[in-house]
């Protein structure tokens, strides 16, 4: 599986460096708060929109992650109170379960017995 995923991504990369290198001679303006920078290679803009699109999934995802995180962590805390609830209600004496036993013997005594 591994093999496939590296194959994807070399193919990625050789299509974004086949891009560029058919920019590479186109420039552009760019308006940006106010500055207007001129005469900026196309590549470099795609490459800093790259970047920047990289950076902000990555501030997203490690939000997400520690998100996830603190879930997992409240779960966790939750199952193992649950299990010692379990342990718990095996561990109770079995007194109901003899009384129980007595109670249809007593009935069976009481219907054949004629009134």
């Amino acid at each position: 599986m591994w093999v496939i995923r590296y194959f994807i991504i070399t193919v990625v990369i050789l299509l974004i460096l086949a891009f560029a290198i058919q920019n590479s001679y186109q420039r552009v303006s760019v308006n940006l708060l106010n500055h207007k920078y001129t005469d900026i290679p196309l590549v470099l803009v795609l490459f800093e929109a790259f970047v920047l699109g990289i950076l902000f999934w990555f501030v997203i995802s490690i939000a997400q992650f520690f998100k996830i995180h603190g879930a997992l962590s409240k779960q966790k805390k939750e199952n193992k109170r649950l299990l010692e609830e379990i342990k718990a209600i095996r561990n109770m004496p079995l007194q109901d379960s003899e009384e129980e036993v007595k109670k249809p013997d007593e009935n069976k005594d009481s219907s054949t017995q004629p009134e």
